[in-house]
C-alpha cells in the first residue's frame, strides 16, 4: 500500500496517530537516515545509537497522536523526541570516555548528506540564523542540540552557573526560531 500523492512529514505524522502503518513507513524511510544520525552523534557507538533509535521510532508510533502541526515543524518533533531518547539513555549509563570511530563518523556523513533540496535551503537558513547569534548563546545551543550535552555538562564545559546555561540555550533557541520564521 502505498501513499497518495505529495506527503509531508506532517502528514505522515498525523496519519500514523490514527494507526496507518503504511504512513508510519513512509515516515520511517523519510526521517529515519536523519533521526539515526542523530543518535550517532550523541550516542558515539553504533550499538547504543541502534538502540536508541529503535526506541526513539516506537515512541514516535506510540505518542504521534502527541505531535501538533500548530506547534512546530514534524522533523522538528521527530528530533526532539530522538534527542530525548538518547539523553535519557545517556543518563542511564555510566560515563564512559567513548571517541568516534571512522566507520561512525562516514555513517554520520552519509546520513547527513541524504538531503531533499528544501532541506538544504533550511540548513543554509539556520546557518546564517546560527552566526546570527551571540557567540556564547550559539555556542550552548550547537553544544546542547549537535553534540548532546545536557545543562549540568555545558556549566562544567563552560565555566558558568547552570541558571546561565539555561538562560543561554533557552535565548538562544528563541532567536533561532524567530530567525527561522522571518
Amino acid at each position: 500500500m502505498s501513499l497518495p500523492g505529495p506527503v509531508t512529514i506532517n502528514d505522515m505524522l498525523q496519519m500514523a496517530a490514527q494507526g496507518d502503518r503504511a504512513a508510519f513507513r513512509a515516515l520511517y524511510a523519510k526521517a529515519g537516515p536523519k533521526l539515526y544520525a542523530i543518535c550517532l552523534r550523541m550516542m558515539r557507538s553504533r550499538d547504543q545509537a541502534d538502540d536508541v533509535f529503535q526506541e526513539a521510532m516506537v515512541k514516535v508510533w506510540e505518542r504521534s497522536w502527541q505531535f501538533d502541526p500548530a506547534k512546530g515543524d514534524g522533523m522538528a518533533w521527530l528530533a526532539t523526541v530522538t534527542r530525548h531518547c538518547a539523553l535519557d539513555r545517556m543518563r542511564r549509563t555510566p560515563k564512559n570516555h567513548v571517541t568516534l570511530d571512522d566507520s561512525v563518523t562516514r555513517e554520520i556523513e552519509i546520513a547527513t548528506a541524504v538531503e531533499m533540496p528544501a532541506d538544504l535551503a533550511d540548513a543554509s537558513g539556520l546557518m546564517r540564523c546560527l552566526d546570527g547569534l551571540r557567540e556564547d548563546h550559539r555556542n550552548a545551543v550547537v553544544l546542547a542540540y549537535v553534540n548532546g550535552l545536557t545543562h549540568e555538562e555545558l556549566a562544567e564545559r563552560l565555566g558558568r552557573p547552570l541558571g546561565t546555561i539555561k538562560s543561554w540555550v533557552k535565548r538562544g533557541l528563541e532567536q533561532l526560531k524567530d530567525c527561522m520564521e522571518s
